[in-house]
């Protein structure tokens, strides 16, 4: 699943390509993606309108098109977006814009959602969600643990505790701050917490500049693969020598994820 840097990728890139546009027509072949309204109503009221503003929260992009009236996209674990002057293989949802080119909303597996709302801050997945790493200092990072008590690594990728982070990257956060995945968090102290905050906005902001990891199906809004996998330090290599001690990464399964680590670098 696209995880905070991938979805903050294709917001800046969208934000470049398709702010001010507007949606001359909607091609919809395949209504199941669709949440809450039915797909011809959904083509008429979205029909003419312009994209005015692309937002991110967390891992969900938000088209704001004016009127109070909002485009929620959520990709989840086999949806991608593609820009480009026809419609792609699995699209579901195509928008057609004044420019001559579309807005593929595309999923493999249809499993993403695409919701349009008049003020998508009231959406459940919104309300619930957690702070936004990158927009934290800190002591409030820190503060976040306070009376936690589950493993460190699947409250990093709770939504409801911290926007945007999931398996990948909080796995990497994880080894580059020495801590092991299954640590109970009020099992780790304040300079290990620090530690996992410095590790994680770093990691976050280049792959950010890296354009995300293409694991799966992400892919940058022109088709291109992300260029942060050569990058990954443990994500995806088990058995493989541990770039710091050169001990066989290990997997292990935690929070019904898989999970790679170091069981030398990480205590």
């Amino acid at each position: 699943m696209p995880e905070l840097p991938e979805v903050e990728t294709i917001r800046l890139q969208l934000r470049r390509s398709v702010l001010n546009k507007k949606i001359k027509d909607v091609i919809v072949k395949d209504a199941r993606v669709i949440k809450g309204i039915s797909g011809s109503a959904f083509k008429t009221k979205v029909k003419n309108k312009t994209i005015k503003d692309v937002i991110r929260r967390g891992k969900v992009l938000i088209l704001e098109l004016g009127s109070s009236l909002y485009l929620v996209i959520h990709l989840r674990i086999s949806g991608w977006l593609r820009l480009n002057k026809g419609i792609e293989k699995f699209c579901r949802v195509g928008f057609v814009l004044n420019n001559g080119r579309i807005l593929n909303f595309c999923d493999s597996r249809v499993l993403g959602e695409i919701k349009l709302i008049g003020d998508y801050e009231k959406l459940p997945i919104i309300k619930s969600m957690g702070p936004e790493p990158l927009g934290l200092g800190k002591a409030k990072f820190i503060k976040l643990f306070e009376k936690k008590t589950t493993k460190i690594k699947p409250l990093l990728m709770d939504q409801n505790f911290l926007a945007g982070v999931g398996n990948i990257y909080a796995q990497e956060a994880l080894f580059c701050a020495g801590v092991k995945p299954e640590r109970k968090s009020n099992e780790i102290d304040k300079k290990e917490l620090e530690k996992i905050y410095t590790c994680l906005i770093s990691i976050l902001r280049k792959a950010i500049s890296k354009k995300g990891a293409s694991v799966d199906t992400y892919r940058q809004i022109d088709g291109d693969e992300g260029e942060y996998i050569p990058l990954l330090k443990v994500y995806q290599r088990q058995a493989k020598p541990c770039f710091k001690c050169k001990s066989p990464i290990r997997r292990k399964s935690i929070g019904g994820r898989g999970t790679y680590f170091c069981p030398r670098c990480q205590k």
